[in-house]
């Protein structure tokens, strides 16, 4: 009796441990989500355009990847085997994500279904994050998925006239 409570105990508790998608933060374009750190290079290749070589080595990180949506480029990506021996690229997660949303102006952006502003300082009291005022705006906050962490930056429009307009989005896992 006693070791079907110690295997039931067990198996709660690593149920228990697993990660799930919502663990992470979830960037959204429209219909559209993408979250690095959880999603592999498989799904997003049902939404988006990209090339890719056909595996990675073990440990390998292949990084700016340009990323295409209806023939319009959309964002860069990092994607990164972690496993200690070759895949086939499409089973690599997504480690990176920078979204240009001037690329796509007229959508409605969310992270973790809570609609961006276009001020960067808003956005950030909103997430409650750290707003970096040096060479432009920014704002940076995070939390622990896993044994990772999985940070998220925004940053203003350096060339612009107001600095704090959101101009893109930058998700990651390290």
């Amino acid at each position: 009796m006693k070791k079907l409570l110690l295997l039931a105990i067990s198996l709660l508790l690593l149920s228990g441990c697993t990660i799930e998608r919502e663990d992470h933060y979830i960037f959204s374009f429209g219909d559209y989500t993408i979250a690095p750190g959880y999603d592999d290079v498989e799904y997003t290749r049902v939404i988006f355009d990209l090339d890719l070589p056909e595996t990675l080595e073990a440990k390998q990180v292949l990084k700016d990847n340009k990323v295409y949506f209806w023939n319009r480029y959309l964002a860069d990506i990092d994607i990164a085997n972690d496993s200690e021996k070759q895949i086939v690229a499409d089973k690599a997660k997504v480690s990176r994500f920078v979204f240009y949303l001037s690329n796509f102006p007229d959508v409605v952006y969310k992270i973790d279904d809570i609609e961006l502003s276009s001020s960067v300082k808003e956005n950030c009291e909103k997430f409650g994050g750290e707003y970096i005022e040096r060479n432009g705006y920014a704002c940076a906050f995070g939390k622990k998925t896993g044994k990772k962490n999985n940070i998220v930056i925004l940053y203003g429009d350096i060339f612009a006239v107001d600095q704090d307009k959101l101009d893109h989005v930058e998700i990651y896992v390290e």
